[in-house]
């Protein structure tokens, strides 16, 4: 049985090209093999251990972020084999037994990027509030400024994509941190210095109610335009739903200006992919209440047949991936040629991305993006 003994030491220096910020993340640890007890024949039981710090994270200033540090013992049984066998092989990991402070473990990438930048403490202001808790209709998630109360704030209502779905709980309201907007604010990624209260409601999927009429879409081109496609064909039921339903987001929408310190005129509505369905489906039938719609990879084409030219008054801007696989880019990029080409529309725009797939998400709702939709719905109100 041979045992091994390393060491290793490494630096590297990160920048975010975006905003100059730049950060150290370092490390220096050693793995050695501390025992071996035979099992049988050419088996042992091994025990390895990592110690030292393997990750210690500062930013610009010097301040260390994150600092993983202890020991961590490794047990597993490993099969030498013998003269038969020279070389031998790992069997079976038989656990791990974890040593010091380890912020490593329990601590996500995102957090550890809000820290280091220093963009703001936004996951303070965060709060879920589950299905039956409010009279909201749906459960949610809600973040307010710093600057909530001191007059009406704008409204941003986020709808999630089918990724995040669950049923408004306690526990399943977690799934809307997975993505987009949500994902920021709670974990520090979201400027203390925009002005807007964010409500996240939560959908629940009920398409097994239909369940033979989506499964013609398992194995097609575009499943997420079919999937859509094939709610919209059936009239957005409650239940038989996939994605958000019209009458879904116009009675949170409802229910936020009422509970919420928030300005009438100042409403919009963002989604990504079912999200942004939801979001075209919603201004097909209901467009008294938002000023402004920014839908992200979404299928616009059925409420374009439903609405037509009526979609433009509101201000629009989709964005979507050119290489997107989900949904068809078409329903952006149709969508809004036809929109354009009415007499009458407001603010009417497309961004697509060259080398974007599905997530066109990331990109828009970003920090430092080329974009600046936050400054562009500030700039639109209702009369």
């Amino acid at each position: 049985m041979f045992f091994v003994h390393q060491s290793f030491t490494f630096r590297e220096v990160r920048t975010n090209t975006l905003t100059g910020e730049w950060f150290v993340v370092s490390g220096h640890s050693t793995t050695r093999d501390v025992k071996a007890t035979r099992v049988a024949g050419s088996v042992y039981e091994v025990t390895q251990v990592l110690s030292g710090q393997p990750f210690v994270v500062t930013d610009s200033s010097g301040r260390v972020v994150l600092r993983d540090r202890g020991s961590i013992r490794f047990h597993y049984t490993f099969d030498t084999g013998g003269d038969n066998q020279p070389g031998g092989q790992a069997i079976d990991f038989l656990g791990v037994e974890v040593h010091g402070p380890h912020p490593g473990f329990t601590t996500t990438d995102c957090r550890i990027a809000g820290d280091l930048v220093g963009i703001s403490d936004s996951s303070q202001r965060y709060t879920l509030h589950p299905a039956g808790t409010t009279a909201a209709p749906l459960g949610y998630a809600a973040y307010l400024p710093a600057s909530y109360g001191q007059g009406k704030s704008p409204l941003l209502v986020f709808l999630h994509g089918s990724g995040e779905s669950g049923d408004g709980s306690a526990e399943q309201l977690g799934n809307l941190a997975l993505q987009a907007i949500p994902k920021y604010i709670a974990n520090d990624g979201w400027p203390d210095a925009r002005p807007f209260v964010v409500l996240s409601p939560q959908h629940e999927d009920t398409s097994w109610v239909y369940q033979d009429d989506y499964s013609a879409c398992d194995d097609v081109e575009f499943p997420g335009s079919c999937g859509t496609t094939v709610q919209h064909n059936l009239g957005n039921p409650t239940p038989g739903s996939a994605c958000f339903t019209p009458q879904e987001v116009a009675s949170f929408i409802s229910y936020a200006v009422g509970a919420y310190n928030v300005d009438p005129k100042r409403v919009y509505l963002t989604g990504i992919s079912c999200g942004a369905f939801g979001a075209w489906e919603y201004v097909a039938e209901h467009r008294d209440q938002v000023a402004a719609v920014i839908p992200i990879a979404g299928e616009g084409r059925p409420a374009w047949s439903t609405a037509g030219c009526a979609l433009g008054e509101v201000a629009l801007w989709a964005f979507h991936g050119e290489q997107d696989d989900v949904v068809n880019p078409a329903g952006s990029v149709e969508t809004m040629n036809h929109v354009k080409s009415c007499a009458a529309h407001k603010d009417a725009r497309l961004t697509t991305y060259p080398d974007a797939d599905h997530d066109s998400w990331t990109g828009t709702y970003t920090v430092g993006a080329k974009e600046d939709i936050y400054g562009w719905l500030l700039g639109i109100s209702r009369p």
